[in-house]
């Protein structure tokens, strides 16, 4: 079923050409010495770039923290899936956390070269395989010891975005990967392909809570909905307009009730089975929103835009709160534990307590601009990075555990393994992983 929403106001096309555009025009300069690079060379677990100076090591007491995470929560930030890292951040609810121990001294252990720009989020299979996608169009699976492809599909076509998006791996090894062009495809754990759906737009990253029924976005401003087959292949159930521009993923609790961003707005649809309609549309009119959605273990739904706020909705489309912040091309990363993690233009990564918006922490350690999400593990400790090229580690209380200068700016929303790896991309071309 497809349900059109009428009676919306166009956005200008001055909100619709941000940074998506931006990158666009000078991505085909990127991409093309890129991907000259890596056919003369081809792809390696060598670079001949430069490679990441470690700024910072272990011992050093620098304090990043603004405002320190002064009391840990009594509560893991995360909880267990069927992988170690089946999603874009992790779950279908985006929680940003791992239930594993992150890296402490920012050692890199491998570096991947490929033929082109890194900036889809990797994801992790149940046997450790990483998942990572590269703008020249190709999915690899890679080794987690080496960093040598397992296998690759090449969807034959390029990519100029700058979308962060991420494959989903299913309980039965599945893959699902939003390809470069309008189409979900569905790949063996060996790489053999095993089914297509054409979709409206260019897909953004699939979620699930189930393993069976796959929700997935894409830029058109559609949402569709699939169900996974016991006897293997799939059925699209129902597909829903909700709007005309949209840069986010769909985040759901699995309950029948699931959320994406749309223009300027946060959508919630309700799931009733055969059909999807749409239960509410908020709009606070803070500029276009160009990541996903946020969702709290308690219903409450985060939307982030290129305004100055964050802003938050209860489960009936009530405002709960908004906060302040710069600009924010980072995707809210929830935990379990009710903290939001959002970085912004400022380079500050601020950790809202979803309860009432107050700000619970801030941490800071550089200028640069961050656009791709934070992620936490076990300890709560804060993994993320920035334009500057840099990745960095910090720990709960504020203490710099290390920064790496990965050679490019970092789109690529980041991974932890079960065996405490940071995986990481950047424009660069280059996956990096990180003990």
């Amino acid at each position: 079923m497809r349900e059109t929403l009428r009676g919306q106001p166009p956005v200008p096309s001055k909100i619709v050409t941000s940074r998506r555009a931006r990158f666009g025009n000078r991505s085909s300069a990127v991409l093309s010495c890129v991907l000259a690079a890596a056919c003369a060379a081809g792809s390696s677990t060598t670079s001949t770039s430069v490679e990441p100076r470690q700024a910072t090591g272990p011992g050093n007491s620098r304090q990043v923290a603004e405002k320190p995470l002064v009391t840990l929560p009594s509560t893991a930030p995360g909880s267990a899936s069927w992988t170690p890292w089946p999603a874009a951040l992790h779950d279908s609810r985006h929680s940003g956390a791992s239930t594993e121990t992150g890296p402490k001294a920012g050692t890199v252990r491998w570096r991947r070269k490929l033929e082109g720009a890194v900036t889809a989020g990797p994801v992790i299979g149940q046997d450790g395989t990483i998942y990572a996608a590269s703008n020249g169009g190709v999915l690899h699976a890679l080794d987690p010891a080496t960093g040598t492809d397992r296998w690759t599909y090449d969807s034959g076509h390029t990519s100029g975005s700058d979308l962060s998006i991420s494959p989903l791996v299913l309980p039965d090894r599945t893959v699902l990967w939003p390809t470069p062009v309008a189409e979900l495809v569905a790949l063996s754990p060996t790489g053999i392909p095993l089914w297509s759906q054409p979709l409206p737009g260019q897909p953004t990253s699939p979620a699930s809570a189930d393993g069976h029924r796959v929700y997935v976005g894409d830029t058109s401003g559609a949402v569709s909905a699939l169900d996974i087959l016991d006897a293997g292949g799939h059925r699209l159930v129902w597909t829903v307009n909700i709007g005309s521009v949209s840069y986010g993923s769909v985040v759901t609790d699995g309950t029948g009730r699931l959320y994406t961003t749309v223009d300027t707005a946060l959508v919630a649809i309700d799931d009733r089975g055969a059909t999807g309609t749409v239960a509410w549309r908020a709009d606070p009119h803070d500029d276009i929103t160009e990541v996903s959605a946020g969702l709290a273990a308690d219903g409450t739904a985060l939307l982030g835009t290129n305004g100055g706020r964050e802003w938050a909705y209860h489960r009936d489309g009530r405002p709960a709160w908004n906060a302040p912040r710069i600009i924010t091309y980072s995707s809210p990363a929830v935990t379990v534990s009710g903290l939001a993690y959002v970085g912004d233009h400022a380079g500050r990564v601020h950790v809202f307590d979803v309860g009432n918006g107050s700000e619970a922490a801030t941490y800071r350690v550089g200028p640069g601009q961050i656009w791709s999400s934070t992620v936490v593990d076990r300890t709560y400790r804060l993994y993320f990075a920035g334009q500057d090229g840099h990745a960095f580690g910090v720990d709960s209380g504020g203490t710099l555990l290390f920064d790496l200068d990965l050679g490019a700016p970092i789109d690529s929303y980041p991974a932890l393994s079960a065996d405490g790896a940071l995986i990481i991309g950047a424009r660069n071309g280059i996956l990096t992983s990180v003990g």
